[in-house]
């Protein structure tokens, strides 16, 4: 079918289409086409015209753009400053860090920094101050390498790790010469004569010792220890030394002559006897008196242990008459025929002995014998009386 168009059913030219013609021009003069009649030589002069909804997506897409790189900048810097409180992995394998005294937090941040445990000694620091922590302990501590702020600041703040002690202990009644090797039998790596050396060495001064007396008899106190176990051998002596000046020192024996017209260095004699001799509690006390009492008297002390320690022997097989006689009646350690104190104590005495020293009971007794298997002595101030107990202890076996 043909299609018609309006000029055609208004007398136009039939099976001419409309934009064909020229109705204002004529044919075969200067009439020009439809594209003379818009204007549009050439296809080059067309513009695309883009609708205000394509700016818009352009514009958003530059934003989405933007908020990207700028998400990607802050969690990149967010994670880099992240890693320099909390790196990445795992905490690595652990080491021991020995933290000075009067270590700043400063100067512990570098330490960590230094040492691989954390990365950033600035960061750590800064955090430390704004989380409130601060003012550590001295000490060693268990650390981990790679740790975050927050770990390493946990260890710090639980505090070093509790040094590692060696314990020994020393009985009461014994020698300088029987103490030194059981000191060393139970510590590792100490020697008798390494702890003799610290004796000798001049590094400590006993309490109460008189000016040119070198023996250190009855000036350590026996007690159960702690060392720590690095402890050198004057370490360990120190303690011991420093434990006698404690308890003498609480107990009164600054005021020894005062109390007891002694002095203290002669009171801790008074205490090693009494320890040497002493079975029971009850009767140290009494015999401190009976110490005392023959002093004041000018009679020998008649007390067996002095001889012994002379002799530094515990076997009072020793004991016959004739040594009696002879070295138990004269030198530094005559247990006969002299009526003074021996020249150094003859044990380590305890806390007991050294209060019963100080504090004797009242009484006017001058001698006393074994009376019972439980140790308890007989006191009486009548020879006659001690012969008979004496005689009455040894047919009971007593000794």
């Amino acid at each position: 079918m043909a299609t018609v168009s309006m000029l055609d059913r208004q007398g136009g030219r039939a099976g001419t289409p409309y934009q064909d013609q020229d109705p204002y021009g004529t044919e075969g003069g200067d009439g020009h086409g439809d594209d003379d009649y818009l204007g549009w030589d050439d296809e080059d002069e067309f513009v695309t015209v883009r609708s205000s909804g394509y700016r818009v997506l352009r514009a958003v897409l530059a934003l989405v753009v933007l908020a990207v790189i700028g998400f990607l900048l802050v969690t990149g810097v967010r994670g880099w400053f992240r890693a320099q409180l909390d790196p990445s992995g795992p905490p690595g394998e652990a080491l021991t860090l020995t933290v000075p005294a009067g270590a700043t937090t400063g100067d512990i941040a570098e330490q960590l920094e230094n040492e691989g445990v954390i990365p950033n000694s600035t960061f750590f620091r800064y955090y430390a101050d704004w989380k409130g922590y601060g003012n550590f302990q001295a000490g060693e501590y268990q650390m981990h390498l790679n740790s975050s702020a927050d770990e390493a600041i946990a260890v710090l703040d639980a505090g070093p790790i509790p040094p590692t002690f060696d314990r020994f202990g020393v009985r009461e009644g014994l020698w300088v010469a029987e103490m030194l090797p059981k000191i060393a039998e139970q510590i590792p790596g100490m020697t008798p004569e390494a702890l003799q050396a610290a004796l000798d060495s001049g590094q400590i001064q006993p309490r109460y010792r008189p000016e040119g007396v070198t023996s250190w008899e009855g000036l350590l106190f026996p007690a159960f220890y702690d060392i720590e176990d690095d402890a050198t051998p004057v370490e360990v002596i120190a303690k011991m030394n420093d434990e006698f000046s404690r308890v003498t020192g609480e107990l009164g024996y600054g005021g020894a002559e005062a109390k007891v017209g002694l002095s203290a260095y002669d009171v801790i004699k008074v205490a090693s006897m009494i320890e040497a001799e002493a079975k029971t509690d009850g009767d140290r006390v009494k015999i401190a008196r009976v110490i005392y009492n023959r002093l004041k008297e000018q009679m020998s002390l008649d007390i067996d242990a002095i001889c012994l320690f002379g002799a530094q022997t515990r076997d009072p097989a020793i004991l016959t008459r004739k040594f009696l006689d002879n070295e138990g009646s004269t030198g530094p350690y005559a247990c006969r025929k002299d009526p003074t104190l021996p020249a150094t104590p003859i044990a380590a005495p305890g806390r007991a002995s050294l209060e019963a020293a100080l504090n004797p009971a009242e009484g006017n007794w001058l001698y006393y014998v074994v009376a019972d298997a439980e140790g308890n002595h007989f006191f009486t101030a009548d020879y006659d009386e001690f012969i008979n107990q004496v005689n009455k202890s040894k047919d009971e076996g007593l000794f």
